[in-house]
C-alpha cells in the first residue's frame, strides 16, 4: 500500500527534525488551530449523525480519576499524536505528495488517517457498526485534512503535532469535565 523506493525518503524529507525553538513555535501555532477544527469537526459530525443516528464512544473514555485522566491524557494527547503524525503525515502524506502531487497526497493521507481510525469500530448489529464507522470516518476528515495541510505548509511534523495534541487534549479535557459533572 505504501511502497517507496529505497532511499527516497529520509527523516528530514519527511519533516521529522529536531525539536528546537522554531519547532516549539510551530507546535504552538498548530495548537491554535484546534478550536476551529474542533468546531468544524463537530458540525460535520452532527450532520452525519442526522443520517446515521448512532451513539459513538470515545476511544479514550473519561475515567473520573486523576490518575486515569493523566494516563489517558499522556496516551491521547502526546504518544498517539506523535506516532500518528510520523506515520500519516511524515511517511504517507510525504510519499503520496511526492509521487502524486500535494493535493492528492493531502487527500490520500487524510483518507488513510480516517480509515485507520475506523478499523476497530464495532456495533450491536451490522447496521449499527456501519453507522458508527461512517460517523467515525467522516467525522475525522476535517481534522485529517487540517493536519495534512498544516504539515505540508510547514514542512515539519511539529505544527501538525501541535494541532493533533491540542485537538485530542481539548476533547479529553471536555470529556472528563462532562463525566465528572454527571
Amino acid at each position: 500500500m505504501l511502497v517507496v523506493d529505497t532511499g527516497a525518503l529520509d527523516w528530514r524529507t519527511m519533516g521529522v527534525v529536531a525539536l528546537d525553538r522554531l519547532g516549539l513555535v510551530q507546535m504552538g501555532g498548530g495548537a491554535l488551530w484546534a478550536v476551529p477544527v474542533i468546531f468544524v469537526t463537530g458540525v460535520v459530525a452532527q450532520v452525519v449523525l442526522t443520517v446515521f443516528p448512532v451513539t459513538p464512544e470515545s476511544p479514550l473514555p473519561a475515567t473520573g480519576t486523576t490518575a486515569g485522566f493523566a494516563l489517558s491524557f499522556v496516551a491521547g494527547a502526546l504518544v498517539a499524536p506523535f506516532g500518528e503524525e510520523v506515520l500519516f503525515r511524515s511517511f504517507a502524506t510525504t510519499a503520496w505528495a511526492r509521487g502524486l502531487g500535494e493535493r492528492r497526497g493531502l487527500v490520500l493521507g487524510a483518507l488513510f488517517f480516517a480509515f485507520a481510525h475506523v478499523i476497530t469500530v464495532t456495533g450491536a448489529t451490522a447496521g449499527d457498526a456501519f453507522g458508527l464507522a461512517v460517523v467515525a470516518f467522516v467525522g475525522r476528515i476535517p481534522v485529517a485534512l487540517a493536519l495534512g495541510w498544516l504539515f505540508l505548509r510547514r514542512g515539519t511534523i511539529w505544527a501538525s503535532f501541535g494541532l493533533h495534541a491540542a485537538f485530542n487534549g481539548v476533547l479529553l479535557v471536555l470529556a472528563e469535565i462532562a463525566f465528572t459533572s454527571t
